[in-house]
């Protein structure tokens, strides 16, 4: 006769009793208020930088609107399949299918945790590798308290390989532990509300070691490097420059460099001397306390630029030849 494993059983019957109590009761939806909030403001930024013509502003700004929108997005998905599945009555799993589950959990991964007072099983994956990437391996933690919420479960990296420009990405579709399950949704949901707890893990593993390209958070090719502000390119980090004023990454193509000073600016940094038209950075350039207008030091001379001060010589010479006129002494007789 095959020993009982307590562990198991004790997890079992407590993720039974949990889920088995959670029945019938009105579940409080959450939705993603903050997020639609969020989107909305960053929607009349992007409306006044298109209107101001701050195109790195923009760029950055509608970024930031995509991961918003992809929060918001999975938050509400999150809520519409909590709320589905609060409706009809589905079967859950009894407590000795449940012990069952977890047994068989052993042959599926090397290494099964149960950790009584974090009401959590956690199960490790091999090493994933995609596209010859190596992601190391990942921890999937279930936390039998949390079945009917959309973050009943975390991804944790044991040995992280983070994306260059996003740490909080260690997986193309695992951000802030939590995972982008797809397609997969529905059956995930699904294994949770009936507690068929073999089903969820070997689902969830399943996505892990699966890439689908057009749909990651950050795709593989962009992985290891970061993008140029200016037109996008993915490049190594070595390879690229930084804008000495508002700090974004550049690549070779775009760095433009100040005529004054040889440092590195992106193109919304620099500004052209009024006077001969060359790129300069802020610092390199002054403006004129006459025409209020800003040229480089070569085009200025005491203070102003070179138009403002030949009309500043001029007047003061008229000034100058005016006053030697009244001045001059009148002959008598002449």
């Amino acid at each position: 006769m095959t020993p009982t494993n307590k562990t198991a059983l004790r997890a079992a019957v407590l993720l039974h009793e949990r889920l088995a109590g959670s029945k019938g009761q009105p579940q409080l939806i959450s939705l993603p208020d903050y997020s639609w909030n969020h989107m909305q403001q960053l929607r009349r930024q992007i409306a006044l930088a298109c209107q101001r013509g701050w195109h790195f502003a923009t760029k950055r700004l509608s970024e930031e609107m995509v991961y918003v929108m992809q929060n918001c997005r999975r938050d509400l998905d999150s809520a519409f399949y909590a709320l589905q599945d609060s409706l009809p009555e589905r079967p859950l799993s009894s407590a000795s299918n449940i012990y069952r589950d977890i047994l068989a959990l052993e042959d599926e991964f090397e290494q099964v945790e149960i950790d009584s007072a974090k009401h959590e099983i956690s199960v490790t994956t091999d090493r994933i590798i995609l596209e010859d990437l190596d992601l190391g391996d990942f921890q999937i933690r279930l936390d039998w308290h949390r079945l009917d919420s959309p973050s009943a479960y975390r991804i944790v990296a044991l040995d992280p390989h983070p994306a260059e420009k996003n740490e909080s990405v260690t997986h193309p579709h695992v951000q802030d532990e939590r995972l982008c399950e797809g397609d997969g949704h529905p059956a995930i949901r699904a294994a949770l509300a009936e507690c068929r707890v073999l089903d969820f893990f070997l689902l969830v593993s399943q996505i892990l070691q699966t890439y689908a390209r057009g749909s990651a958070y950050i795709e593989l090719d962009d992985w290891s490097g970061v993008s140029c502000s200016d037109c996008g390119a993915t490049m190594n980090r070595d390879d690229s420059y930084c804008c000495q004023r508002c700090g974004s990454e550049l690549c070779e193509d775009c760095r433009q460099v100040c005529t004054g000073c040889d440092e590195s600016y992106c193109s919304g940094c620099l500004s052209q001397c009024a006077a001969c038209g060359h790129e300069y950075c802020s610092s390199c350039l002054a403006t004129c306390p006459v025409c209020r207008k800003r040229f480089c030091e070569d085009c200025r001379e005491e203070g102003l630029c070179q138009p403002c001060h030949e009309k500043q010589r001029n007047k003061e010479h008229e000034h100058d030849s005016s006053e030697d006129g009244r001045n001059k002494p009148v002959v008598a007789g002449a």
